[in-house]
């Protein structure tokens, strides 16, 4: 029997390993439920696909609506910017300190305490922080 150059016939039934990988879509989401949002770059590093699987996936994924892209950055459907913001201004303010008051979030957010309140709360709950009222003022307190 004489060989012929090319590629190996497939075989019906994938080999073991073929079985134990993902697949590039779930991939980039388990990439981005880690971290939100990232670069192409950074999710290609990190999944180590190429640059070419990444635009064919990542187009599918933002036509099923599972994931968008803001700002040259990409995050799954239900990211909020603005509760990373606070999640970052809430690491900041803690920094040597057991207590945030509002007002520091507000100057540090950039944005009025109505606009921020509900995210703030849900914020802080996921940080193990604890609401506290001081004398009518709003501060959060790490436990």
């Amino acid at each position: 029997m004489i060989k012929t150059p090319g590629r190996k016939p497939q075989s019906p039934v994938p080999s073991s390993s073929r079985k134990n990988q993902l697949s590039s879509d779930a991939k980039i989401i388990i990439t981005l439920i880690k971290k939100q949002p990232q670069t192409k770059e950074e999710i290609c590093k990190e999944t180590k696909i190429g640059i070419r699987t990444f635009y064919r996936i990542i187009s599918l994924l933002e036509e099923q609506k599972i994931v968008k892209c803001e700002d040259h950055t990409y995050a799954l459907w239900y990211f909020n910017p603005l509760e990373k913001q606070i999640e970052d201004a809430f690491s900041r303010l803690l920094i040597g300190n057991e207590i945030v008051h509002f007002s520091h979030l507000v100057n540090e957010i950039g944005r009025p305490w109505n606009e921020i309140e509900a995210v703030t709360l849900k914020v802080a709950k996921k940080l193990g922080l604890t609401r506290s009222d001081d004398y009518g003022q709003i501060i959060f307190v790490k436990m």
